[in-house]
């Protein structure tokens, strides 16, 4: 992913994207240049454990905007994985993850159809894909309307 200018930065993945913003939102340079320079996301998502001054009320006024952001750049920037987002159609997408209720669902995949919905964590990363795929849907027909 690479973020918008005026100083645009190269994102090895949309975690690294969401632990550098929170970083950044809790003025923590040092972990925001840690998660620049991690390898892979598992490292990158216990670097965001350490981010300093941390406000769970702060972080829950601005984490989705932050992951909608990172994701809008990275469906974007990988048309591949834009085309499989948007084949989607209007399904319900969820993060099927028995242990995160907060992005995701809390179940796995095998449990999750079988289980009441009121029992579902807040699927937030799926709700947002949902939303960025009707951005991309709608983007896509603003660039056929300009092309008429």
């Amino acid at each position: 992913l690479l973020s918008p200018p005026p100083t645009p930065i190269t994102f090895k993945t949309a975690e690294h994207y969401m632990m550098h913003a929170k970083a950044l939102l809790f003025t923590d340079p040092s972990v925001a240049l840690s998660v620049l320079k991690a390898d892979h996301p598992r490292k990158v998502k216990a670097l965001g454990r350490k981010v300093h001054n941390f406000n769970e009320a702060v972080w829950n006024e601005n984490r989705e905007r932050i992951v909608r952001e990172g994701n809008l750049l990275k469906f974007r920037s990988a048309p591949g994985l834009r085309r499989q987002l948007l084949a989607t159609g209007g399904r319900e997408l969820v993060e099927a993850s028995p242990r995160d209720r907060i992005w995701g669902i809390g179940f796995a995949p095998e449990k999750a159809a079988g289980v009441d919905r009121d029992r579902w964590g807040l699927n937030l990363l799926g709700k947002i894909l949902m939303e960025v795929r009707g951005v991309l849907r709608d983007e896509e027909e603003v660039e056929e309307e300009m092309k008429r």
